[in-house]
């Protein structure tokens, strides 16, 4: 529906519209206006062209058919929608990077200033700095296209740039695993300190290739004692902008697996089962119960975040010097010892839950490069001259 009203200036008789378009994504009215038109022909003309070129996305009116002016605006909208395709877990990584890597260049900037120029030299820099530098730029490219899709732009400028190529990684982590005679020198240093909620961790993160998250999650009930099996079936994830632990299935459907167990490491478990029955016992809690978690908060018994992993970890490389790896590293040590075991490429892709066998050929990839170096030492020690 459009108005058209006569109205005087400097002397002269003209015309000007008044058109409502419709209603953008965020439920607010649209309206056009244009004047200057010397006869009624010529603004019912105008009227008409502004109204196909709303509906064909088109015009000087584009932008405003969404209602979205600035990248804050329109990633508010993509994400209630992008909230309805994902994991709350991976919705949660989701903002998070957003928050860090994203909303201080990009959130008050106008679309309009989103320019081919302007994320050639954005891209630039995160490929020189970030390590997830491909991730990052994806997501903004992502949220991009949703605003071409719903008319908030007209292209994508980030089809028109050049993604850098990375000639080497930012970080190293060809290294990060134990050897057989590392792995055997940690838990010796997990001996003397006598905690068995450590030894318990640890073992587990180092023989099942669990990650922490599936670990922090793990109730008794998923151990079978008598079969010596483990059950995958949850993990915890922690909303670090919120602050609040989300349970949830594992990383991918190949994650929910059982697990063999070696006699030794099921020791273990019922070691700090008892224990941690009797720690909990001198200050009121019963332990006693499947749906006990193996590693709780003390004395509250309360769920942990996975980071706390990463804490024990410090506290003993801080009490026993030694070679550094990170949590995940006691996964890859799992990996690459199993491949010195003789196992198979595809038992091993299982038994970590990966659900491509290039994830596990990526870990297999760091283990050979180190075992190169050996071999090139040991003949150079061997000849000696």
């Amino acid at each position: 529906m459009a108005e058209i009203e006569q109205y005087r200036s400097r002397g002269k008789k003209l015309y000007r519209i008044r058109v409502y378009l419709g209603r953008d994504v965020m439920g607010k009215k649209i309206t056009a206006r244009k004047s200057g038109f010397k006869t009624k022909k010529e603004a019912e003309l105008a009227e008409r062209q502004m109204i196909l070129d709303y509906a064909n996305g088109v015009g000087e009116y584009v932008s405003r058919q969404a209602g979205i002016q600035t990248f804050q605006q329109l990633y508010d909208v993509w994400l209630n929608q992008y909230k309805l395709t994902v994991k709350e877990s991976t919705f949660a990584d989701t903002k998070r990077v957003y928050h860090r890597y994203i909303q201080k260049p990009f959130a008050n900037r106008r679309l309009t200033k989103i320019t081919p120029a302007f994320c050639q030299k954005w891209t630039n820099d995160i490929y020189k700095n970030y390590r997830s530098a491909h991730r990052i730029k994806n997501l903004v490219a992502q949220i991009i296209n949703y605003g071409v899709r719903i008319d908030a732009l007209p292209s994508n400028p980030f089809n028109k740039i050049i993604v850098p190529k990375v000639k080497e990684p930012l970080h190293d982590n060809a290294n990060n695993f134990y050897t057989k005679e590392e792995l055997n020198h940690f838990f010796s240093c997990l001996e003397e300190i006598g905690d068995p909620r450590y030894m318990c961790a640890f073992r587990l993160l180092a023989f099942s290739g669990l990650r922490r998250g599936e670990l922090i999650a793990l109730k008794w009930k998923d151990v079978d004692f008598k079969n010596n099996k483990l059950k995958i079936r949850r993990a915890f994830y922690y909303n670090d902008l919120d602050k609040y632990i989300i349970e949830g299935t594992p990383k991918t459907k190949s994650s929910i697996r059982t697990l063999d167990l070696d006699k030794r490491t099921i020791q273990i478990l019922q070691h700090w089962k008892l224990e941690q029955a009797k720690k909990f016992l001198a200050v009121g809690i019963n332990t006693n119960d499947e749906e006990q978690r193996l590693f709780t908060t003390f004395p509250k018994n309360e769920d942990l975040i996975p980071n706390r992993v990463n804490d024990w970890l410090k506290w003993v490389y801080k009490k026993y010097p030694q070679k550094k790896i990170t949590v995940h590293g006691f996964r890859h040590t799992h990996a690459s010892l199993l491949f010195e075991a003789g196992a198979t490429l595809k038992e091993v892709q299982t038994r970590l839950g990966h659900s491509s066998s290039k994830t596990t050929l990526d870990i297999y990839t760091h283990v050979t490069q180190s075992k190169k170096q050996e071999v090139a030492q040991k003949f150079a020690n061997y000849i000696d001259f």
